[in-house]
């Protein structure tokens, strides 16, 4: 099965809570020194600035080609709202926010993920919880024997993704990430809709993009300096003639829009958080069509244990 999630954009109004603490609010009045950080009170992009000289007063952050001010990205409480899956959320223990949208949402994803386990809950203001459920974020992958088992090192899945949430209007989203003794992260979280196209067939490509830059000089010797990479992927799919129109549509309305893919159920490799990049379709047999689609994934950068 192949679907897309329409992810809801999560502003003030919408996130009801949150256990990241806010940084300090810029005052005109205040004196900064060269490293301190402030953010706006009345800033919806929520971006976080570092003054860039000792003796730093009564000098706005907004104001464009400052020399005062260097924007150093979102804020931490926002990271996990924003568009980019490299810029992590971090906070000691856990990560705990909740969001009340007003669309419907039965869809919950979770990128770039460094936890132990997730708890997703949705509430309802007329029926109370109507789920509530904890995912260990620990990788089964490749463990097919009791060798595999005992002595291959433990890893934690990356990106999870919450499928088949009632579909509550109006309910409360609650989502935590629990890392005991030590600090959890996250780089995107992606509330929405699924969307279901039609059918994956065999043969689906996935991979990425490393963006690292490896050098060799005129000894031989190498320097490799780790950077982001991106995922990529591409699927060849079946769609009812019935949905053909409709899902050519809907791809064109989302092609500059990052949405979370779902290529199979039985493959995490195949879950994206990206932009559509190709799509095509041919109009093979009356009762069906088939689609070919690549998808290219926004860069994150892995945690180095």
């Amino acid at each position: 099965m192949f679907s897309f999630v329409r992810p809801v954009a999560v502003t003030e109004g919408i996130l009801t809570s949150s256990n990241v603490a806010l940084e300090a609010t810029w005052n005109s009045g205040a004196t900064y020194a060269a490293g301190d950080r402030v953010r706006l009170s009345a800033d919806a992009t929520h971006r976080l600035y570092e003054s860039l000289q000792a003796g730093n007063t009564n000098h706005n952050p907004a104001e464009p080609a400052s020399d005062w001010w260097l924007d150093v990205g979102p804020q931490n409480r926002w990271a996990l709202f924003d568009e980019a899956v490299g810029t992590q959320t971090v906070n000691a223990e856990s990560v705990e926010v909740e969001v009340t949208p007003s669309s419907l949402i039965n869809a919950v994803g979770l990128l770039n993920v460094d936890a132990a386990s997730a708890r997703v809950t949705m509430t309802d203001p007329v029926e109370g919880v109507v789920f509530d459920s904890t995912f260990p974020l620990i990788s089964t992958s490749g463990i097919s024997d009791w060798w595999s088992y005992l002595f291959e090192p433990i890893e934690r899945l990356r990106d999870k993704a919450v499928f088949g949430l009632p579909s509550y209007s109006g309910a409360t989203v609650a989502v935590e990430l629990s890392a005991p003794g030590a600090t959890a992260k996250i780089g995107n979280l992606v509330l929405g809709f699924e969307k279901v196209v039609g059918g994956t067939r065999w043969g689906a490509t996935v991979g990425f993009i490393d963006y690292s830059r490896k050098d060799t000089d005129d000894f031989g010797v190498t320097t490799v300096i780790k950077r982001a990479f991106s995922k990529r992927a591409s699927f060849d799919l079946i769609v009812s003639s019935a949905s053909t129109d409709v899902v050519q549509n809907l791809f064109a309305e989302y092609r500059a829009t990052p949405l979370l893919w779902r290529g199979s159920d039985a493959y995490g490799s195949t879950l994206i958080y990206g932009y559509l990049r190709e799509f095509s379709m041919v109009i093979a047999y009356p009762t069906h069509s088939e689609c070919s689609i690549e998808i290219e994934g926004l860069s994150q950068q892995r945690p180095i244990f």
